[in-house]
């Protein structure tokens, strides 16, 4: 298979969102003699102004390779050409803490029908399920999932599609836009119980501050939005059911097709998670949001089926731990769910051609 970052799968009118900076900016003096009840997120001071209207996103387009000569509405672009544009932004507006900035210019009248669909919800619950069903479409490389709990509610976000280095700076980017598209929607009095980064504590971790009014968290293992599970059932001022679902339906018949299959790499991150214990189909689709069928039928459609993506976890697991050298052969028979070391063995020789004692000889040889 060919490497998933070379493949074009993320709408570039959604990068474009966030970097193409003059159209979501203002420079104070146009508020003159407008009243709002707090300056706006998108507003900014000249000097600020003056530096992103030196961005030219075209020519950062160009640079990365992308055709601009085509609708950008139409365009799909590679994780390796989103990430060639964030390195040009990045040396352009040479400041660490750029993503907590971009976030806070985020509001959900930049997001287009997905903001009008996230906007009109019943409730906050809604909003955040509402999210998580638009990210893979709208930015494969993070996945994101609602979680409740008996008193909290969670919207998760982790790294599905390699970033090389810049989870950090689009964790920063997806919490502070949540943060204050929350606060709109609920009230600025309402604060998450936590906001929980999956990632080391950065040195500029003290403009955090300035930024969120809740505790802040780092090296948590996963980036998450911890909410009062009272919250989210708030009822949006703007809910209207027909208006989202029109939003809902529109932005999704306007996204380009990607055609790359995600779903495989999906049930394959949470089958690595659980080895010595994989979960059934049943489970496994649970986890995923669908029934079992609805699972087994995507798969299908796209080519592949919940045994032979288990299969391929299992030749990677075996390959891994042979070389490790900690286990018998028999042991990682039974951590990859084989009932004895002969059946783990007819596996491997059919998957690598050799057994599993020939191939650990080899490695140790290397």
């Amino acid at each position: 298979m060919s490497d998933i970052g070379q493949q074009p799968l993320i709408p570039l009118i959604h990068l474009d969102n966030y970097f193409n900076l003059r159209k979501v900016v203002v420079s104070d003096h146009e508020l003159a003699g407008r009243s709002y009840r707090e300056v706006p997120s998108w507003a900014c001071d000249q000097s600020v102004l003056q530096m992103v209207s030196g961005i030219k996103p075209e020519a950062l387009y160009r640079e990365a390779g992308i055709d601009v000569s085509l609708p950008i509405e139409n365009t799909l672009i590679s994780t390796h050409q989103c990430i060639a544009v964030v390195n040009s932004v990045r040396t352009a507006l040479p400041f660490a803490h750029l993503g907590l900035v971009i976030g806070k210019l985020m509001t959900l009248s930049h997001h287009g029908q997905a903001g009008i669909a996230v906007m009109t919800q019943d409730t906050l619950a809604d909003c955040m399920k509402t999210a998580c069903r638009f990210a893979e479409r709208l930015f494969p490389p993070l996945q994101f999932s609602y979680e409740e709990a008996e008193h909290t509610s969670r919207l998760v976000m982790e790294q599905h599609i390699d970033l090389h280095g810049l989870y950090d700076f689009f964790m920063e980017i997806k919490v502070t836009s949540f943060y204050y598209i929350m606060k709109h929607l609920v009230g600025p009095n309402h604060e998450p119980l936590a906001l929980r980064f999956g990632y080391a504590e950065p040195n500029h971790s003290v403009i955090y501050r300035h930024y969120f009014n809740c505790p802040i968290e780092f090296s948590c293992g996963r980036t998450e939005i911890v909410l009062d599970r009272a919250l989210t059932t708030y009822i949006l001022p703007l809910a209207n059911r027909v208006m989202a679902i029109q939003a809902e339906n529109t932005l999704f018949e306007s996204l380009p097709v990607s055609g790359v299959a995600l779903l495989p790499i999906r049930l394959k991150k949470i089958l690595l998670k659980n080895y010595g214990a994989f979960p059934s189909l049943e489970n496994a689709a649970s986890s995923l949001g669908m029934s079992g069928r609805t699972l087994r039928r995507k798969l299908s459609e796209e080519g592949s089926s919940y045994q032979s993506i288990l299969n391929d976890v299992r030749r990677q697991l075996s390959m891994e731990l042979l070389v490790q050298q900690r286990d018998s052969i028999t042991e990682i028979a039974f951590l990859l769910g084989f009932n004895d070391a002969s059946a783990f063995t007819k596996a491997f020789k059919k998957w690598t051609g050799v057994s599993p004692s020939q191939y650990r000889q080899a490695q140790q040889v290397l």
